[in-house]
């Protein structure tokens, strides 16, 4: 359990950094004037889909912690 808390955590950091690497292509595309390829990478889209899966990844963390803190409870009692 220990170790799938960890891991998801690492895709947390992951996905942060990359949702960082996307922000500054569209600053940078922004200050270009180029509108027209931020839309072809559809960056906006992209970025939005990452905050979700990063919600969700740190949802699923909760409900581990959670449930490793029970289960130690458990077997305390």
């Amino acid at each position: 359990m220990t170790d799938m808390i960890r891991n998801y955590r690492k895709s947390c950091t992951a996905v942060k950094k990359r949702i960082a690497e996307l922000r500054e292509i569209e600053k940078l595309l922004k200050n270009q004037g180029d509108e027209v390829k931020i839309a072809e990478l559809d960056l906006t889209r992209r970025i939005n889909l990452l905050y979700c899966e990063h919600r969700e990844m740190e949802e699923i963390i909760q409900h581990l912690e959670l449930y490793q803190r029970r289960v130690k409870e458990r077997g305390n009692s």
